[in-house]
C-alpha cells in the first residue's frame, strides 16, 4: 500500500523539520532525527537533542531503516509470542501516535504564531491606513483651501492688470495732454518774449550809401512817429542812428550825443 506524504515522519530538529527517509534514528524518548542530524549530534553526546533526556542505556537509541525489506519484515518479530509482539506494536503505535500528536502541536504553535503575527500586521496596517487617509483629507482640504486662494488670487491680479491698464490709458492721455500743454506754453512762452523785448531792441535793417560804394546796414529803432533822418528825437520818442557821412563832423558829433546809455 502507497503511504500518503502527511503520513511520512518528520525529523524532530528544529532547524532541520525534513521528512524522513532511508535511514533515521530512534530515541526512546520517542523522538526521531534524520540520519545526519542523528549522528551529528549523538556523535558529540548521548542526549536528545529535542528535550535533552540522557539516553544511556544499549537500547536508548537505535539506528533503523524507515523502509524494510521484506526479509527483515518476516522475521523480526519471528518466535516471538503473540503478547509480546502485540506489545510492541502497541508501543510502535504510542511512538506514531506521539510523533503526529506533536507534529500536530507544533503546526498548531506555528499557526497561532502566524495568526497573532498576522493581526499584528494587520493592526500596523489598519493604524497606517487611518493615518494615511487622515493625513489625505487634511492634504485634501489643504488642496481645496490652495485652490480657493488662487482663484482669488487670479481675480485680484485680474482687477489690478485692468486697473493698471486703465491706468495706463490714462496716463498715456496725461502723457499726451501735458505734450500738447507744454507745446502750446512753449509757443506762447516764446510769443511772450518776442512781445516783451524792449523796443530799445527791436531795430529795423536800414540801408544807406556809403560814400565808398558799399551799402553798411545800420539798427534802426522802431518808432511809430516818422520823423526824418536828421530830426532830432524828443524826450518821449525813441533814439535814431542817422547815417553818417563823410566831412559833415555835426552830423557825426548828433548821432554821438543821440546813442542811447545802458
Amino acid at each position: 500500500m502507497a503511504v500518503c506524504d502527511e503520513d511520512l515522519l518528520l525529523c524532530n530538529m528544529v532547524r532541520c523539520r525534513a521528512r524522513l527517509s532511508g535511514s533515521a534514528w530512534v530515541t526512546s524518548c520517542s523522538h526521531i532525527f534524520c540520519d545526519e542530524d542523528g549522528s551529528r549530534e549523538f556523535h558529540k553526546a548521548m542526549k536528545c537533542p529535542a528535550c535533552g533526556t540522557i539516553l544511556a542505556g544499549k537500547f536508548d537509541i537505535i539506528r533503523m531503516d524507515i523502509s524494510p525489506t521484506d526479509e527483515y519484515k518476516a522475521m523480526v518479530l519471528a518466535g516471538l509470542r503473540p503478547d509480546v509482539i502485540m506489545e510492541i506494536c502497541s508501543r510502535a503505535l504510542a511512538f506514531w501516535t506521539y510523533q503526529i500528536h506533536q507534529e500536530r502541536m507544533s503546526q498548531d504553535h506555528l499557526l497561532r504564531k502566524a495568526h497573532n503575527r498576522i493581526s499584528l500586521v494587520e493592526n500596523q496596517f489598519e493604524q497606517q491606513l487611518e493615518t494615511r487617509t487622515t493625513e489625505v483629507s487634511a492634504l485634501k482640504r489643504e488642496v481645496g483651501n490652495l485652490r480657493r486662494e488662487l482663484d482669488q488670487s487670479r481675480r485680484r491680479c485680474g482687477e489690478v492688470t485692468e486697473r493698471l491698464m486703465d491706468r495706463n490709458r490714462q496716463q498715456q492721455k496725461l502723457q499726451a495732454q501735458f505734450d500738447s500743454l507744454r507745446r502750446r506754453t512753449s509757443t506762447l512762452n516764446s510769443k511772450r518774449d518776442r512781445e516783451q523785448i524792449s523796443p530799445r531792441a527791436q531795430c529795423h535793417i536800414g540801408n544807406f550809401d556809403h560814400p565808398f560804394g558799399s551799402t553798411q546796414r545800420l539798427l534802426r529803432p522802431f518808432s511809430p512817429i516818422p520823423y526824418s533822418p536828421h530830426q532830432v528825437p524828443s524826450s518821449n520818442q525813441d533814439f535814431v542812428l542817422n547815417p553818417v557821412v563823410l566831412g559833415c563832423p555835426s552830423n557825426h558829433a548828433q548821432n554821438l550825443n543821440y546813442f542811447p546809455k545802458f
